[in-house]
């Protein structure tokens, strides 16, 4: 909230660019200092993506298979990586779904070929249930997502892992 958002100690009038003065949004409102402590800010949303992000490497050299979706205002992909591509040494798959549309919209996605697998929602960790032979519905808000971890079955039978964090 310092003068000049903290960029700068020079008259306001000699900067390149105004700033924003506007109460509501102006730099005395937001900023690094009132997002740091509000953790519902844009910029905590933003670390938690990048967090997921680094996670799974998926996202940027997994390969990319778009699913038959019933509706045209949603898509939905996944995004999957074997073990010899993964610095880990680990399978990855993961399931984005993503309303276009400004109104919530119902999707029923062909997930046959992940029958048993079940989806861990990545922001938040909730495990969905798992995936049947029938279509997956769901439903997003208006330009909402959902980012899945998708976990196949264990061969002992216990329960798969939550979106966990991977260390490497």
């Amino acid at each position: 909230p310092d003068r000049n958002a903290g960029f700068s100690q020079c008259d306001p009038a000699r900067l390149y660019l105004p700033l924003i003065m506007d109460p509501i949004y102006g730099y005395q409102a937001v900023n690094v200092e009132a997002q740091a402590n509000n953790p519902g800010s844009l910029l905590h949303w933003t670390r938690k993506m990048i967090e997921i992000r680094q996670r799974h490497p998926v996202f940027g050299v997994g390969s990319y298979v778009e699913l038959s979706a019933s509706n045209p205002s949603v898509l939905a992909f996944t995004r999957e990586i074997t073990k010899d591509e993964s610095p880990w040494g680990e399978m990855d798959t993961v399931l984005c779904v993503s309303n276009l549309s400004r109104f919530p919209q119902p999707v029923e996605l062909d997930m046959r070929r992940f029958e048993g697998y079940s989806p861990v929602e990545c922001m938040g960790g909730v495990q969905f249930p798992a995936i049947g032979e029938l279509p997956y519905l769901m439903t997003l808000p208006g330009h909402g997502f959902l980012w899945f971890q998708l976990n196949p079955p264990d061969a002992d039978g216990t329960e798969p892992g939550a979106c966990a964090e991977r260390t490497g």
